[in-house]
């Protein structure tokens, strides 16, 4: 029982040995202010080559030395422990800019929309091709009708290709392909196409082969041709219905009737605006009586007769 005494008191005197060493290191650690030196660089360094052989197996071992001297390090920690003085000189107030990001953000109302800014258009450059349009308006205001050009011999050239139906006492009908130069019409050609005829009526056929020709030379109707095998020049009533159709598509459209038993030849087209109106709203078909006053067509006076020209004749029939 007495040895067991002993060796707890030996124990008990160790550790307060132990518990007073710590309080040591702890008061020197406290009384003593830790500088942190910056990382050191180390550089690898490699000892000579001995003279004598090395033994296989042996590795060379790197010796790791400080770049920086105790003399730098201490003046290392000389700077950063020493205390700044209180005379040191501020920077100059006029130099210190203090922005603060706590005050109030601007509002902004995105519900109403700014208003477009006012145009005044009577100060822009008038546009070329509204110029052009307004222009060329003006000049259809003043003259509402182009000029058709006929060439003096086309009648008696339609009439020569109908001889042989003329003699027959059938009528015989053409149309009238034009090119368009410099605002007027200039007949050019006189088309046949396939068709069936009677003494007072004609009625043309495959038109197709019409339409296929004409676009093929970029030709223009701009009206009919027939003849009156023994009648006067004038269009009858059947004749009013198929010419208001070419004069609805252009108002320059003319109707030539060739009457050889009377030497006649007339030029005509619709009135306008009464004997257009009055054609186009008449549903009655074949020969039927039309009011004569006021006259529903008239000699063109938008046609001149040029003896400088000339117009084929082609005969599809």
């Amino acid at each position: 029982m007495e040895r067991r005494e002993t060796e707890l008191a030996l124990e008990l005197e160790q550790i307060e040995k132990q518990l007073e060493e710590t309080r040591t290191i702890a008061v020197k650690a406290k009384e003593t202010p830790v500088v942190v030196p910056p990382p050191l660089q180390r550089q690898a360094t490699y000892p000579s080559l001995p003279t004598e052989p090395v033994p296989s197996g042996t590795a060379l071992q790197p010796v790791l030395q400080p770049a920086v001297t105790p003399a730098s390090l201490n003046s290392y920690n000389e700077a950063y422990t020493s205390p700044v003085p209180a005379s040191a000189p501020l920077p100059p107030q006029g130099h210190i800019q203090i922005i603060s990001d706590t005050g109030p953000t601007p509002s902004v109302d995105r519900s109403t929309k700014p208003a477009a800014p006012a145009i005044d258009r009577s100060l822009k450059p008038a546009n070329s091709a509204m110029a052009a349009s307004d222009m060329f308006a003006d000049m259809m205001t003043q003259d509402s009708q182009r000029s058709v050009i006929v060439p003096a011999s086309l009648p008696d050239k339609f009439l020569s290709v109908c001889l042989d139906n003329t003699q027959k006492n059938i009528e015989t009908c053409g149309i009238l392909a034009a090119k368009l130069t410099a605002n007027n019409f200039t007949i050019t050609h006189v088309i046949l196409p396939k068709q069936r005829g009677t003494p007072d009526s004609c009625q043309t056929l495959a038109e197709e082969e019409l339409f296929e020709y004409q676009d093929k030379l970029d030709l223009i109707t701009v009206g009919w041709i027939h003849t009156h095998p023994t009648q006067s020049a004038f269009l009858s009533s059947v004749d009013l219905h198929t010419h208001c159709s070419y004069q609805l598509m252009l108002k320059e459209a003319i109707a030539i009737v060739c009457a050889p038993k009377h030497n006649s030849t007339g030029i005509f087209s619709l009135t306008d605006p009464h004997g257009i109106e009055s054609v186009s709203r008449c549903t009655k078909s074949g020969f039927h009586p039309h009011p004569t006053i006021p006259p529903l067509f008239e000699d063109c006076k938008h046609v001149r007769m040029d003896a400088n020209l000339t117009a084929q004749v082609i005969d599809l029939r």
